[in-house]
């Protein structure tokens, strides 16, 4: 139960089962290119190795050393069978166009097991000569580098190969301490082969999982771009068919609200915010109508940021946040669309500077500001503190977000417009904002 466990667990590796058959497919049309290549490689060696053979059978070495005599036969032994292999597969493919992965398969498996145990054989007759297992064991680590073999299938090769290499250099090697090493040395480097090829077998099927998460992803975000690039080419459209009409504004405003679940109801409670403040300092109309177009438009350049940026729960990394930063610059691209929004285009795009010079996009300091972008800051500021947020479930209170804006009145609020919200809140004007509307929606044309 436990050499099975073992089994199991050395054989594993995780590759998701709707991915298996093409892992499958490339690593034995990988292994079988490499298998060929150097089988052709080998087999020319062999026949130049069996001509060295000849010549020191001239030599009269045979006479001398029967190393020699098996050496030719082992070399003997790669030719015929890869000769054997060759003409199988020529056979093969006579029958059929291409070779089926079934049968690359085999020729992967055959090969390999080929050379290991000629390898196995040479350094046996070597033994005979140089008493060395050199061969023996660049063989073992060429194959389990070279080779993306099965753990289990390359455990079955080498173990087999390994016996048949310890049985003939018992026969062969007459020196104890000479067969002591070579033992314990061919048994410890193979060992340690087959675990460095099962890491780079493993590696290999990481390998396979990154580049499949990768071509996910990918496809998902092709997707993305796609249906965003059909979102933009529609808004591109309509803008260039509609009209002034005030419909334009609620169409975009609803937009970036259904996208981004911050922003339900956020433009309307800016807007009111915002009127609430011009109607106290006595604004005229004309003033108060673009302050009101503004604020219900002042974070349509949202519409271009993705939506896991948009609702994402946890902080924004430097990368995304750069995104977000570039709504404004966004908002007044699209809103130069409108004919009616030409006016409006600076409180859309400096809406975010701070009254010490530290916002964005531009860095605008103090008066630079446009004074209808310095309301919309603190209309948009307050209902951000008392509205719930994805990464911030609990609204807070109005006290605390009149609290908030004296705390950075100076240094990121006008300080007149501080105190001007001030004054709304404590004289109870807010309750009466929609009152304050009635009046907007008949100058707003």
């Amino acid at each position: 139960m436990k050499f099975n466990s073992m089994l199991k667990k050395f054989q594993n590796y995780n590759i998701p089962e709707e991915n298996k058959p093409e892992f499958q497919r490339e690593l034995i049309e990988s292994n079988y290119i490499r298998s060929r290549n150097l089988s052709f490689l080998l087999f020319f060696i062999f026949i130049i190795l069996l001509f060295t053979d000849y010549m020191k059978y001239r030599q009269g070495l045979w006479q001398e050393n029967g190393g020699y005599r098996f050496l030719l036969y082992s070399h003997f032994f790669y030719v015929l069978l890869l000769f054997l292999l060759y003409g199988y597969l020529f056979v093969r493919r006579s029958y059929s166009q291409a070779l089926t992965l079934q049968l690359k398969q085999h020729f992967v498996l055959t090969f390999s097991f080929i050379i290991l145990l000629g390898a196995s054989f040479t350094t046996i007759a070597d033994q005979l000569i140089h008493g060395e297992i050199t061969i023996y064991v660049l063989c073992i680590w060429l194959f389990a580098i070279i080779n993306y073999q099965k753990p289990l299938s390359n455990l079955g090769m080498y173990a087999i190969c390994h016996i048949v290499f310890l049985i003939g250099i018992t026969f062969t090697q007459s020196s104890p301490a000479a067969l002591s090493a070579n033992y314990f040395n061919g048994t410890v480097l193979v060992i340690l082969a087959v675990f460095v090829s099962r890491i780079l077998f493993i590696a290999k099927v990481n390998d396979f999982n990154s580049k499949k998460t990768i071509e996910i992803q990918k496809s998902e975000l092709e997707k993305k771009n796609l249906e965003l690039s059909v979102a933009n080419a529609e808004l591109h459209d309509s803008l260039l068919a509609l009209d002034e009409s005030q419909n334009i504004i609620f169409s975009l405003t609803l937009a970036l609200e259904s996208k981004d679940t911050n922003t339900h109801g956020h433009s309307e409670r800016v807007a009111q915010y915002a009127m609430a403040i011009a109607k106290h300092l006595n604004l005229n109309q004309k003033d108060m109508v673009d302050l009101w177009r503004a604020a219900i438009l002042h974070d349509i350049g949202k519409i271009g940021i993705p939506d896991a940026i948009l609702n994402k729960p946890s902080a924004l990394t430097e990368e995304e946040w750069v995104i977000v930063k570039s709504h404004p610059h966004r908002g007044e691209v699209i809103c130069s669309k409108l004919k009616f929004a030409h006016e409006i285009l600076p409180i859309i795009r400096y809406h975010h500077e701070r009254y010490d010079g530290k916002g964005y996009p531009d860095g605008l300091q103090g008066n630079d500001i446009p004074f209808l972008a310095r309301i919309v800051s603190v209309a948009d500021t307050v209902d951000a503190i008392t509205s719930p947020r994805t990464y911030r479930p609990m609204s807070r209170t109005m006290e605390q977000a009149v609290e908030e804006l004296k705390i950075n009145s100076g240094t990121q609020f006008d300080p007149l417009l501080v105190e001007a919200f001030e004054k709304v809140y404590l004289a109870n004007e807010l309750n009466t904002i929609s009152e304050a509307l009635g009046d907007l929606y008949d100058i707003k044309s």
